[in-house]
Formats: C-alpha cells, structure tokens, sequence
C-alpha cells in the first residue's frame, strides 16, 4: 500500500497540469459543500449550547379553528409547571425592550423576563456571580439582574467589580448578580431580569393579553416528546374547562426549540444542500473524465503491467491509490475555499434567521465533514477510470503502433458523465432563475406607502420618568412639534404601530352584530397616531377625511380604516357614517379579564378610508387595519410609551438623524434613541433571505455550468484528438471543413440536447421544493425553463465549436503520415 501511494505520486508529479486541475475542481465542490455545511452544522445540528439541547421543546398556545399558534399566558405557565409530571423543567419567558439609565450612555437594550427554573433548566453556569433564585423570582423580592457577556463588556468595559453595582431599566433599580460566559444568549436577552417580580401586574394575571411570552421545557429522559406533548393538552383541557371565559378552544403546541427558532430558513439550507451537492457530483463527474483521458494515455503501461503478472485488481487498486493525493490535496484545498466562502457568506446571511446562540466556523465536525467528503466522493468516482482501465485489451495495448486510444465503452462512460453534469446543471440554474424571477417580483411590490425619503425611529419611555399614558402622550406630541424645525424636513407622524417595525392586534366590533363568544371575534391591527402621520407615510387617503386637531380627547371618536379593513368588516354599502368599536363587547366583559384601563371601549365613527399596507413584509397580504387619534386611543401607559417616529424629508433622510437625536436630548437627556434606519432600509433587509437563497443558489448554478461548460469542452477536444487519423482520411476522401466541423458539432450537441431533456424533467420534480420559497412565480414556469434550456445550449454550442474547428484544420498528409 505505502509503495503503491508513493508511487501514485510520483505519477501526479510528472503531470502536474492535470494534477492541479483535478484538485481545482475538486475544491471547488469540496469547498461549496464547507462553506453550507457549516451554516448547517451550527444553525440546524447544534444551534444551542444548553444541557440536552436536543430534546429542548418550545411550547406554545393554540386556539381551535385558527391556524399558527399563540403565546402562553403566565397563568397557563403556572398550571403546567404545577401539574405536568412528565419534564425534568418549565421555564416561561418573555422579552421587551428596556430603557436602561445610571449609566454613562443611556440606551435601549433587550431584555429577557424568564423564570428562575430557567437556570437549572439550560445547565449554564455563570461567568461571574451567580443567576437569582426562585426567592427573586417573586413580587416584593429585592429587583436583581443577570448580564450577558456583550453587555458585560460593551457597556461596563468588562469590570470584573461589576457584581453588586446597580442598574435603572425603565426606572427601575436593579442589582446585577452575575455574568453569562459569551455563548449564553438565551432569547437574545442583553440582561435578564425575574419574570416572577411583575407576577401580581394585570398584564401578567390576564389570560385574554398575550405578550411575548412563551415556554421552554425538556421531557425527562425516556419520555417521548409526543408523550409530554399529551400531558400538556391534558393539563390545557382542564384550564379551558375551569376558564371558558379566556380558555375555551385555546389547546397547547410544542416542537423542538431548535425547530421553533430556524422557523422557516431551514428549507432554505436544505435547498442550498442539495445544490452543494450537485456541484461537489459534477465537478467530480469532471475530475471523473479526466481520469479516464489519462487512463486511455497509460493503455501501454497497464498492458506491459499485466503481461508480466499484475492482475486487474491489482491494477484497480493502484488507481484507487492514486486517487487518494488528489483527495487530500482537493480536500485541503477545499477546506480553504470553504472557509474563505463562509466569511463572505457570513456577510450575507440574514440574522434574524439564525439563532443568537449559533456559532458558525469552521470547526472540527466540519473538517472531519470535508474530509469524508472528498475521500468519498473521489473515490466513487475513481472506480469508472479503475475498471476501464484495467480492462484495456493487453494485445491491442502491446501493439508498436498503438497510441492508447480509448475504447467505445470508455467513450459512452465519458458521454454518460456529461450526461449527467448537464442535467445537474440545468436543474440548478433553473432554480437560481426562479429566484431571480421571484426576488424581482418582490423588488417591485407596491407596499401602500412611499419608502423613499423617509426615516423612522422607535422610542421606548421609562416609566419612573412617565408614569401615565397622558405623559408619554404629551412627550411625543412635543417631540413631533420640534421635529418640523429640522432642516430638510417636510412631514414628521408617530404611530404606535409601523411596516416592518412593530403591530398591535385587537378585535374589530361592527354596530349591530350580536357576539356570543370570544371564539366568533375577528379582529385587525390598531394604530394610534399623531401628528402629520398619514403625509409622512404619504398614506394616500381613498374616501373621506383624515384626522384633525378637532380630533382630540372629549369630542367625538373617530376611525380611520384600510381598504382591507372595510372589504372584510363592512363590505357591504358606504363605510363612512359607519360605526366600529375596537376591543370585547361589554356582554362578554369579566370582571379582570383586561388590565384596568383597557376594559372600556368606545364606539367610533369611520371618517376616512386609506389604502392598505403591507406591516409584515412583501409575502405577506395587508391586513386590515384601523387609525385612531392617540389622544382618543386607551389612557394607557404600556401602550403609548413606545411609539415610531415617521420623518419625511427632501433628499437623503439619513441627514435628519442627528437632529432627531438632539430634540429627543433637549426635551429629556436621558431618553435614549432606538434604531433609527430609513424606511428604505427596513424594507431591503426584510428581503434579506430571499436575496441570500437567490445570490447562493445562482452562484452554485454558475459554477454547475462553468463545471459542465469546462466538461463539454474536454470531452469535444479529447475526441478531435483521438480521431485525427479519422478526419485525415475523411479530408483525403473529399470532406470540406465544415462537414467535419457539423460532425463534431452534432455528436457532441447531442450528448448535450440528452442532458437537457434529462435535466429539464429532473427540474420539474426538483422545483417543487422551491414553491414555499417563490412570490409571483410558480414552480413550473415554462419562461424560466425555455431561458435556462437556451443560455445552457448556446454555451454548449460554444464549447463544442472551439475544438471542432481544430478538426477542420487537421491536415491529411499529417494524420496519415504519424499512423
């Protein structure tokens, strides 16, 4: 075996064109297969550093007749925890933004209200410190905190005297116990605070209110998911039993937490895998026919082999031997593209599909992934050139003149290979073309609203500083009027909603309907606003009015609805004069189902009709939607403390931004700002995965066709080489050049038309799984399949032509003089 490797490098060494290559073209699929594995490997396969991590499940509400799921309330937490045997820990948690203050910078940071049964749960120790007890973990307990690690660094320089100082979030006072170590990012949470503190608040009691709030939990070991899953429903049945009024129909979900989090980007890297895999089968398809070429030049060599007593298996596995270096070194290889791959992939890669937790390297799985690869796949496809090879006539081999001309069954095999690159290729560059065709559909979706030359920014008020929903009204409405005296300003709304930001939904009453349950509400999106909000949006109004400051707390309640809207609530007659109340009726009104101050409604009148918008990306259609002035919205803190700020602007809004940033400090210098990003922005970063599945599949789809291109163009070549004698005497016999040119042209097009019709079926069944991923473009849609059809035969056409006119320039005195 040693000798028989030494020797395989010597043979590469004396063909060192052929050697790199081979190993080029090994790399590149090896290197494609790196970069996407390890996406998959840290996304997909280990997401999370927790104890158990696998059997981690993400549990979830229902409710009966509705589709998708809903958050868990914390009284529904409280009865799982009690009753479920099945678990080894339930954890409820649930995350807001929070105004952190008694810093040197004030800013707006994520915050994660978990229960203490969090910690034990997760297996994590601390860094620093310690994680607070189910003691802190209640109302009335002394506020502590957990800090992340880039919080820990980022805004307390990483003092390692930290624990035991104290923090204002939300105007709250909190001692900070301990440091997660860095990979601990449990809900994205920049500091982690006792979900138990806020247990007596009406928002926690509600079981109607939903906030974000979910729950974590691990069966114990041996206990099927499905079996936990049961107990659950079990325990869910009960509570609707026991609370009709807010539980009847709302059953319980669970999937695994890795699951929950990946969402709907998995698909995608399955797709993209399967690509990588096409591309990693035609570049060793190619590698593949080279070895067949330099086989048919060594037919003397292996006919003097057996002659003097090698057996075939010997001679197969020498071959196979020689493989091995073109492995190592394509895997070698490779692994660096794949690395150098992966951080421009990083670039590109939409973040808010990854899990915080994930680290994406190239790590030691991947590696030993590469390198399994590239021996695998290299040595599959050494085996065609090792038995064609070993079975080469040994008299024809011996004979003076023989040149090592390959045989029929060689040809077919290299014609087979290309083949197959094509076909490959085809479906690949079809599904990169639905992408393409899909992406731009979305480039041009008409949102309802006018993107350019407008920049929002979000807001969050502290509590300790604005306690009522009438001070934080009073805030914004201030803001907004010293907003207009920024230069180049034209138009300044807020709103607490916004596309692409943030929504609220409540149910929408129409006047004389009768409600007997909670079940038969339908409802929509709210949004109080103020200011010039629908001239910022440049909302354009359908019928009707718009707000005016006569529209103001104490005069009569008005409504503005979107199209949707008044399709689905008022679809029949003029909307306007019309009468809706946002919330429950009053016959279906207990007693601490909503938190104080919610639990009145007022009927409004619709003013006005405006077009829709679209909130929750381009995919999705616009829901109905409802505008209230704020001052006639709920008098309630939690929901006019955070508002989004629309500035229309002439020319680029970004400018606006550091004079948004000095009114919100003259009206209060310790109010932070949040994100502020133009409304252009927002929108092109919700396209981010799209355009991250279009750029990578399209880039595998080149490089599938510059491989098969490269395939076709060998093949062509080897063949005009190896049938020079046959067009000298076709010349001698009266042949022009362009019937020689047409016969090569034609035997090697139609390898390629075969690839095409094998490809183009290949790509009807392969597409289906691109369907989820598609807007305004089907599956099957027959231009993308003409275009791919065409691009791959004209360059086919071209790749067969160059070496064909090699062939018309052989000439026959030549040809027939060196047989």
């Amino acid at each position: 075996m040693f000798a028989g490797l030494k020797f395989a490098l010597r043979q590469l060494a004396k063909a060192p064109g052929f050697t790199l290559v081979a190993v080029l073209t090994l790399a590149l699929g090896v290197g494609a297969n790196t970069a996407i594995f390890s996406v998959i490997d840290a996304v997909l396969l280990n997401p999370f550093p927790y104890v158990g991590a696998d059997r981690l499940l993400f549990v979830a509400s229902t409710q009966q007749g509705q589709p998708g799921f809903m958050p868990v309330t914390y009284s529904d937490y409280l009865e799982f925890k009690k009753d479920s045997r099945s678990f080894d820990g339930l954890a409820w948690a649930s995350g807001r933004s929070y105004t952190l203050t008694n810093v040197s910078e004030p800013a707006i940071v994520r915050g994660a209200a978990i229960t203490a049964s969090a910690w034990p749960l997760l297996g994590i120790a601390p860094q620093l410190g310690r994680t607070f007890t189910a003691a802190e973990d209640r109302p009335g307990a002394d506020p502590v905190c957990v800090l992340s690690y880039a919080t820990w660094q980022g805004r307390f320089g990483g003092d390692t005297q930290i624990l035991g100082r104290t923090v204002t979030l939300d105007g709250r006072t909190y001692t900070i116990v301990g440091v997660m170590p860095a990979r601990f990012k449990f809900w994205a949470g920049d500091v982690w605070l006792p979900a138990g503190l806020e247990a007596d608040t009406e928002m926690m009691q509600s079981r109607v209110l939903r906030q974000d709030s979910w729950v974590v939990g691990r069966p114990q070991a041996g206990t099927a998911i499905s079996a936990a899953l049961a107990e659950l429903g079990v325990i869910a049945a009960r509570i609707s039993r026991e609370h009709p009024d807010t539980n009847q129909g709302v059953g319980v979900t669970a999937q695994l937490l890795r699951d929950s989090v990946v969402g709907d980007f998995r698909q995608p890297l399955l797709v993209l895998l399967g690509a990588v895999g096409c591309v990693l089968l035609i570049a060793c398809a190619n590698v593949a026919n080279l070895l067949l070429a330099r086989a048919a030049t060594r037919q003397r060599e292996f006919a003097v082999r057996i002659a003097v007593g090698a057996t075939r298996g010997r001679l197969v596995r020498q071959m196979l031997l020689e493989s091995v270096p073109l492995a190592l070194a394509g895997g070698a290889a490779g692994l660096l593209i794949g690395a150098w791959g992966l951080q421009a992939l990083l670039v590109i890669l939409p973040a808010d599909s990854v899990p915080a937790e994930a680290r994406i390297v190239v790590n030691g799985p991947v590696m030993a992934f590469t390198l399994a690869v590239a021996v695998l796949t290299m040595g599959a496809f050494s085996l065609f050139p090792a038995f064609a090879g070993a079975r080469a006539p040994v008299t024809e081999g011996l004979q003076e003149g023989s040149r090592g001309t390959a045989g029929a069954r060689t040809g077919r095999l290299r014609a087979a290979l290309i083949v197959s690159e094509i076909a490959l290729s085809v479906t690949l560059l079809v599904g990169a073309g639905l992408l393409i065709r899909s992406l731009a559909r979305l480039q041009v979706v008409d949102l309802g609203f006018n993107t350019q030359s407008l920049l929002t920014s979000t807001l969050s008020l502290p509590e300790s500083h604005y306690p009522t929903g009438q001070s934080a009204t009073e805030f914004y409405t201030r803001l907004v009027e010293d907003a207009r005296r920024i230069p180049g300003v034209t138009a300044v709304g807020a709103a607490t909603a916004a596309p692409f930001l943030n929504a609220n939904g409540v149910p929408f009453l129409v006047e004389g309907r009768t409600y007997h349950s909670l079940n038969e509400l339908q409802g929509g999106l709210f949004s109080a606003v103020m200011g010039d909000y629908f001239a910022a949006q440049d909302l354009r109004l359908v019928k009707g009015r718009l707000f005016t400051p006569a529209d103001r707390a104490g005069s009569a309640p008005v409504i503005v609805l979107n199209e949707a809207a008044v399709k689905k609530f008022l679809p029949d007659g003029d909307p306007l004069g019309r009468r809706l109340m946002l919330g429950v009726p009053e016959n279906l009104l207990r007693p601490g189902l909503l938190p104080k101050g919610m639990d009145k409604f007022q009927w409004s009148t619709v003013v006005g009709v405006v077009r829709d918008i679209r909130y929750f990306g381009m995919q999705s259609d616009p829901p109905p939607a409802a505008y209230l002035p704020v001052d006639q919205a709920w008098d309630v803190r939690g929901l006019r403390s955070g508002m989004t700020l629309f500035l229309r602007t002439e020319g680029d809004p970004t400018r606006a931004a550091a004079g948004l940033r000095r009114m919100v400090a003259a009206i209060d210098r310790d109010q932070p700002v949040g994100q502020i990003a133009t409304m252009r922005t927002l929108v092109n970063d919700s396209l981010r995965q799209p355009r991250f599945n279009t750029i990578l599949l399209g880039l595998f789809a080149g490089i599938a066709l510059a491989l098969a291109v490269i395939g076709i163009y060998g093949v062509v070549a080897w063949n005009v080489a190896q049938r020079t004698r046959e067009f000298g005497i076709r010349q001698a016999l009266g042949a022009d050049g362009r019937s020689i040119l047409q016969l090569v042209v034609r035997q090697g097009m139609r390898v390629v038309l075969l690839g095409l019709l094998l490809g183009l079926g290949g790509a009807l069944a392969a597409t289906r799984a691109l369907q989820n991923m598609l807007f305004g473009v089907n599956a099957f849609d027959p231009l993308t399949f003409l275009l791919v059809a065409a691009l791959l035969a004209a360059v086919a056409l071209l790749a067969c032509v160059v070496p064909a006119r090699r062939a018309t320039r052989v000439d026959p005195m030549t040809a027939l003089r060196s047989e």
